[in-house]
Parts: structure tokens; C-alpha cells; sequence
């Protein structure tokens, strides 16, 4: 078996890992081999809802790490370790969970909030899904920053979220816009 895991580039957060059986990716394989055009992830909003978050294929990379268990179980809390102008370590990495993420719309913006401040500058990637469409939000939060307000206009209600911070583990929730 060989494990196989898809993964955003700008942030390093796997968001899917699959185990194939006699089946061997080329090292430039694209992430459509595994996901087909897109990979969708799924948020319940309650009351029978759903709300899809679909990842573009061609924003997605491919990665064959050594073997990781865990990674089946969630997906979000593991990244591949970049290298600069090489390819991604064989090793995934468990990122830090972010227990009670402070994520709040305000009238214009999502509000990303961290627990503390970071010491460089890091991305930050969200996608808001609203009725059919999804809108993608990339950002960064500056060196000694804690927050990040990413620029959406949604009416009240719950959307489903999908917030990747570099270095935490991702956050794929329900948030409440309040009117």
C-alpha cells in the first residue's frame, strides 16, 4: 500500500489521504489523479442543511509521505512540510490543534482571530460557502499580528467555513453571521 495525501501548497494542510493498493502515482502526478476536478468538503449547518466547500483541483498538489495512520482520522490537523525549491519531506507533520477558533463575520469581512501573535508573516486561506458559490479568501496575517480580516459580504445566517492558517490545524466548521 502506498499512501497518497492531497494537500494545499500555500498553506501545507492535507485535506485528503487515500491508502492505494497496486497503484503507483508518477512524482508529478496532479491532484486530479486522486480528487477528479475538484474535492469537496462538507459542512452541516443543521436543519438538514449542507454546505459544500469545493477545492479546485489545479490548486492542489499530490504528496506520497511516509506512512501516517492518523491522517484518515483528520486530514486537517496533519501538513506536508515544504522545502524551498525541492520537493515536500517524506514525513507529514501533526500540526497544533486550534481549540475554540475565534472566526466571526462583521459587515464586510471574515474576522480570523489567533490565540497569540505570530512571528512571521503567515497565510492564511478561507473559503465561505454562500448558497451555490463559494467565495476564496487568501490572506496573510503579518508578523506580530494576531487577526486577519478577509473581505466577503454575507447576510445573516450560517455559512459553512474552511479556514487554513499556516502552522495550526485546518478549520472546517458553521459560522453564524448575526443580523
Amino acid at each position: 500500500m502506498t499512501l497518497y495525501v492531497v494537500y494545499v501548497p500555500d498553506t501545507g494542510h492535507v485535506v485528503g489521504a487515500v491508502n492505494a493498493v497496486g497503484v503507483t502515482l508518477p512524482d508529478d502526478a496532479e491532484a486530479e489523479s486522486l480528487t477528479g476536478r475538484e474535492l469537496p468538503l462538507r459542512v452541516n449547518l443543521g436543519a438538514g442543511e449542507i454546505a459544500t466547500l469545493p477545492l479546485a483541483a489545479g490548486k492542489l498538489a499530490v504528496h506520497a509521505p511516509d506512512d501516517q495512520p492518523g491522517v484518515f482520522a483528520d486530514p486537517l490537523a496533519f501538513g506536508v512540510e515544504q522545502v524551498r525549491d525541492a520537493k515536500p519531506k517524506p514525513a507529514l507533520r501533526e500540526l497544533p490543534s486550534w481549540e475554540n477558533p475565534d472566526l466571526a463575520f462583521t459587515t464586510d469581512s471574515l474576522v480570523v482571530t489567533l490565540p497569540f501573535e505570530v512571528t512571521v508573516q503567515t497565510p492564511v486561506l478561507a473559503l465561505v460557502a454562500v448558497g451555490q458559490s463559494v467565495r476564496v479568501l487568501p490572506g496573510s496575517i503579518q508578523a506580530g499580528g494576531e487577526s486577519i480580516q478577509l473581505g466577503v459580504t454575507v447576510t445573516a445566517g450560517f455559512y459553512g467555513v474552511l479556514v487554513l492558517v499556516a502552522g495550526l490545524a485546518g478549520v472546517l466548521t458553521k459560522v453564524e453571521k448575526k443580523a
